[in-house]
């Protein structure tokens, strides 16, 4: 008889905490079990109070993480593919954003996982969690617990989804150089915050950063500030575009133009992105024209954007894929 059980299941790690929103969190954890996905359960902050061990059993399969009881799982030597805390404690979420693992819990959490959704009350959001850890993606609880229900599954989908991309990516990577003129960086801001949020959400998507710009699957140009001519002056000219010999066939360009270069003057092509910052948006040049990526309610447009280019680098792997 063939077993059923799959070698290449994902496993995501549950932390629950206090409150209604943890107590309810069961249903979060029966999604991913009934998508095939191996799910374990950790306990935060006496969230024994709010979650009985015996659901956890049958939910998972397995007892829960205890400052008291540490399961067999967690002798694992396997990797979680990410985590997902549920009403934290205030010095809980401090110590997860810190990193500080004086806690056995949450060096297990920090450890074992390349990624941590922080599902939290919105007053203990921090106002700057957009340009924080890149390996951090905070969601605000909603105010009433019927609203519960339709929100664990949004954000069973968006780990899903997330899950989806990683997998399809197969471990590529990414090179951001913001490379600032030598005269300008002793006043120039060398990581800018619109920089910082592009890196993060890049990251967030599931792709590695390279240490070689030559080896890596997106290349990013990302410096649109001005440059001194021959005269010495500060000016705005157009990008210098990659030498594409130099990696191979299905490596992507991104190149940012300052906003007072006219995008249409330029060339882009399906390879190669021209990418123009202005109020709240993008404006994107390729092969098919100039399109404008705006802001949206909870998902800037940086977000958007990464997503797009995801979806690229996934058609161009699926198609080697099909040649080979």
């Amino acid at each position: 008889m063939t077993s059923r059980t799959r070698k290449n299941k994902a496993r995501v790690l549950l932390a629950l905490g206090k409150g209604i929103a943890s107590s309810l969190a069961a249903e979060l954890a029966m999604l991913f079990c009934h998508a095939g996905c191996e799910v374990k359960i950790a306990l935060l902050d006496n969230g024994h109070e709010w979650v009985s061990e015996s659901a956890i059993r049958q939910i998972s399969g397995s007892a829960p993480l205890t400052a008291t009881h540490r399961p067999g799982w967690f002798f694992s030597q396997q990797q979680f593919d990410l985590a997902i805390a549920v009403s934290p404690a205030s010095l809980t979420q401090q110590l997860l954003q810190a990193r500080l693992t004086s806690d056995p819990i949450i060096e297990f959490i920090l450890k074992k996982s390349p990624m941590l959704w922080l599902l939290q009350d919105p007053g203990q959001i921090p106002a700057e969690h957009e340009d924080a850890d890149n390996q951090l993606v905070f969601r605000a609880l909603p105010a009433q617990p019927q609203q519960l229900s339709p929100f664990y599954q949004k954000i069973f989908a968006e780990c899903i989804a997330w899950l989806a991309a990683r997998r399809r990516l197969n471990r590529k990577t990414f090179w951001l150089n913001y490379q600032v003129p030598e005269p300008l960086k002793v006043i120039a801001n060398n990581r800018p915050t619109w920089l910082a949020r592009f890196d993060r959400a890049l990251q967030g998507c599931g792709l590695g950063t390279s240490e070689d710009g030559i080896e890596a699957d997106l290349v990013i140009s990302a410096y649109d500030g001005p440059q001194f001519d021959a005269d010495n002056r500060l000016v705005f000219v157009e990008p210098t575009l990659p030498e594409r010999s130099k990696h191979s066939n299905g490596t992507l360009f991104v190149v940012f133009v300052a906003p007072e270069i006219d995008l249409n003057t330029l060339t882009a092509d399906k390879n190669l992105f021209l990418v123009q910052r202005c109020n709240n948006a993008l404006h994107v040049a390729d092969s098919h024209g100039i399109r404008v990526i705006p802001d949206l309610t909870g998902q800037c447009c940086y977000t958007r954007f990464c997503s797009q280019l995801i979806t690229h680098l996934s058609r161009a792997t699926h198609g080697r894929e099909q040649q080979s």
